[in-house]
C-alpha cells in the first residue's frame, strides 16, 4: 500500500470538508447546497463521456491496473540492478559474453527488460544495433506509459469546461423560472445550485485527475531512470570494461548517500569476515 497518496487522497478530502463545515454551514447545509445530483451528470457524466470519444478504448481499460500501479509501495531500487551488472561484467569478462546466458537463467532476474537487453548482448550483435535496439524498446515503453496519465490529464482537462456548462445551463434555468416577488433569496439560492457545478469541475480536475496523472508520471520517470541505468550497463559488459569502472559509473545514477549507505554496508561486512576469520585461525591455532 502506497500510504504517501493514501494519507494525501485522505487529507485533501478531509481538509476541503473541514473548510466547508467552518465556513458557517450546517452539516444540513452541506447536504443541500453542495450536493445537487443533476450536477454530478453534468460534471462528472459531461466530462467521462468526452473522454470516451477522445481515446481509444484500449486505454480506458487499462485505469484499473494503472491504479493498481498507484497503490504499490515499493521503490525502484537501483543499486540492486549495479550489483547484477557488476556481476555480470565479472563473470563475462572472465568466461565470455556466452555464459552470460546461462547466469541470467541461474540468478532468476524478475526484471525482463534486463534479462533481454542482456540477451542481445549474448546474440553477439553490434553494439550500435544494440543500442539503437534497447532505445527502440524504451521509445515503445515511453508510449505506453504515456498512455496511462493521458486518460486522467484528458478527463481533468474537461472537468473546467463541464463544471462551467453546468454553471451556464444553471444561471438559464434560475433566470427562466425566477420569481421577482421571492426577491434577492431566491436569487442567492439560484446562484449557489449554478456554481455547484463548477466546484465539482474543480474537484475533479485538481483533487483527482492532476493527482493521479502526476504520480504516473512520477513512476514513469523513476522506471525510466532504471532503464537507462540497464542499457548503460549492458553495453559496457559487451565493450569488456572493467567491473569495478562499470561500477562507478553506474554510480552516476544514484545519490551519494545511498552509495554512501552502500559502501558502509559493504566495509561493515567486510570487518565482519575479517574478524570472523581471525576467530577461526585463533581456534585452529588452539
Amino acid at each position: 500500500m502506497n500510504i504517501s497518496f493514501l494519507v494525501g487522497t485522505l487529507a485533501g478530502i478531509g481538509l476541503v470538508l473541514y473548510g466547508i463545515l467552518t465556513s458557517g454551514s450546517s452539516m444540513t447545509q452541506v447536504v443541500t447546497s453542495f450536493i445537487d445530483i443533476p450536477s454530478v451528470y453534468i460534471t462528472f457524466g459531461g466530462a467521462i463521456s468526452a473522454t470516451i470519444m477522445s481515446v481509444p478504448v484500449k486505454y480506458l481499460r487499462d485505469i484499473p491496473k494503472n491504479l493498481k500501479v498507484l497503490m504499490k509501495k515499493e521503490k525502484i531500487d537501483l543499486n540492486v540492478y549495479i550489483d547484477i551488472i557488476e556481476e555480470l561484467a565479472k563473470e563475462a569478462r572472465l568466461k565470455g559474453l556466452l555464459v552470460l546466458e546461462e547466469k541470467v537463467n541461474q540468478m532468476d532476474l524478475q526484471d525482463e527488460f534486463l534479462k533481454y537487453c542482456v540477451m542481445l548482448i549474448v546474440d553477439a550483435i553490434e553494439p550500435t544495433k544494440v543500442k539503437a535496439q534497447i532505445e527502440n524498446e524504451i521509445d515503445c515503453i515511453e508510449a505506453r506509459h504515456a498512455s496511462a496519465w493521458k486518460v486522467f490529464d484528458t478527463l481533468g482537462s474537461f472537468g473546467p469546461a463541464f463544471g462551467m456548462l453546468g454553471t451556464l445551463i444553471g444561471l438559464i434555468n434560475m433566470l427562466a423560472n425566477m420569481d421577482t416577488s421571492q426577491g434577492a433569496d431566491a436569487l442567492g439560492k439560484g446562484m449557489s445550485v449554478a456554481l455547484v457545478t463548477t466546484f465539482y469541475g474543480s474537484v475533479l480536475t485538481n483533487m483527482i485527475c492532476a493527482p493521479i496523472s502526476n504520480r504516473l508520471k512520477a513512476k514513469h520517470d523513476e522506471e525510466m531512470i532504471a532503464k537507462e541505468l540497464i542499457m548503460e550497463g549492458v553495453l559496457s559488459i559487451q565493450s569488456g570494461e572493467n567491473p569495478r569502472y562499470i561500477r562507478e559509473k553506474l554510480n552516476s545514477y544514484v545519490t551519494y548517500q545511498e552509495r554512501s549507505d552502500i559502501a558502509g554496508a559493504n566495509t561493515e561486512g567486510e570487518g565482519k569476515s575479517k574478524r570472523r576469520s581471525k576467530r577461526k585461525k585463533k581456534e585452529a591455532n588452539a
